[in-house]
């Protein structure tokens, strides 16, 4: 689906409806560094727990120095992160952490995450894992899902050196259905490499602003950062006449999340081996004109919009509005926005 045609022209005074976040609310930050985090099991290090136990494998603190899975280093990593892999248990990794998602109505997620594939265990199978909002089963959530790029319809089975894209599940107006949904190849969300750092970005708002001018949960952006390079790519998203998706599953009746999870997926007996690596993670206020996505919108914002202005393009950071120019109306946008989060 080119759902890139579909998120133009979101309008200025649309993306400052998205401020009315309190300043107030608590932001969290977790690198998995000492004394809080040591190497071994992640459970029971700092509240950090396994959900549905009977069919879960426990995520790990490793060492970024010498780790068994062979991770590579993080160019924004200190000396550890987590990590889990698919095994032959026929159980999935699962890390669940309690957060207090109603403190504020407008979120930005991101984390720095290393996708891999461990052969010795067989195949690599979709999905590959998982960023999620919790409980699923009973409360308000959307997906933010790693899938390979070429999987066969009819095992799921791919070559993992072809890369993995960045999906996400969500649902539609409805808001009990659930759907997948991702942008038309080629796109930078598209093809990204295993076995290297990427930082990947989700902003979503409880009380945004969908086409029909309703006050629903929505995603509102999303994005990635190649960390050996610093190069972003980011698009403003949302529900459209054309496409009416990106709003939380259960918008409509059910409470807001209480919780986080990271998931890592994949198949039954020979399809094993997929392998997902966190650090840095990091939930801010979700400003539109955080350009940078960093939870403050400041000089460092401006400066990324002037040096781009005039640039047309797709999935430009800078282009706050996704209209395809950055221009008057993404520098209004930061302005408008400037000291948001500091």
């Amino acid at each position: 689906m080119e759902m890139r045609l579909l998120q133009k022209g979101i309008s200025v005074a649309a993306l400052i409806g998205t401020l009315a976040a309190s300043s107030v609310a608590q932001n969290l930050f977790i690198g998995f560094e000492p004394p809080a985090y040591s190497p071994g099991t992640l459970p029971g290090q700092v509240s950090w727990y396994l959900p549905v136990p009977a069919s879960s494998t426990p995520w790990s603190v490793y060492l970024y120095a010498s780790n068994p899975l062979g991770i590579g280093a993080n160019p924004g990593g200190a000396t550890q992160m987590i990590a889990a892999v698919k095994d032959t248990s026929g159980f999935f990794p699962r890390a669940q952490k309690d957060f207090a998602w109603n403190q504020r109505t407008a979120w930005l997620v991101s984390y720095d995450v290393y996708v891999s594939f461990d052969a010795t265990f067989g195949d690599n199978y979709d999905n590959i894992g998982s960023f999620s909002l919790q409980p699923s089963d009973t409360n308000q959530y959307f997906i933010d899902l790693f899938q390979w790029v070429t999987p066969t319809t009819a095992e799921q089975v791919g070559n993992p050196n072809d890369g993995w894209r960045m999906t996400w599940v969500v649902s539609d107006s409805g808001g009990s259905s659930t759907w997948l949904v991702s942008f038309s190849a080629p796109n930078p969300f598209h093809g990204l490499q295993i076995n290297k750092w990427y930082r990947r970005f989700v902003a979503f708002d409880f009380q945004g602003t969908d086409h029909l001018n309703r006050t629903v949960p929505i995603v509102v952006k999303v994005g990635v950062r190649d960390l050996a390079t610093g190069q972003t790519w980011a698009t403003p998203v949302g529900p459209t006449e054309g496409f009416p998706y990106w709003y939380l599953v259960f918008a409509g009746g059910r409470p807001l999340p209480t919780a986080f999870r990271f998931f890592v997926g994949g198949g039954v007996g020979a399809n094993q081996g997929n392998m997902l690596a966190v650090d840095n993670i990091a939930f801010t206020a979700f400003s539109p004109g955080d350009v940078n996505m960093d939870g403050c919108v400041d000089d460092a914002d401006l400066l990324e919009v002037l040096f781009a202005f005039g640039n047309t393009g797709t999935f430009m950071a800078p282009d706050v509005t996704g209209d395809g120019t950055v221009d008057d109306a993404d520098l209004l946008a930061v302005l408008f926005a400037f000291g948001s989060g500091c």
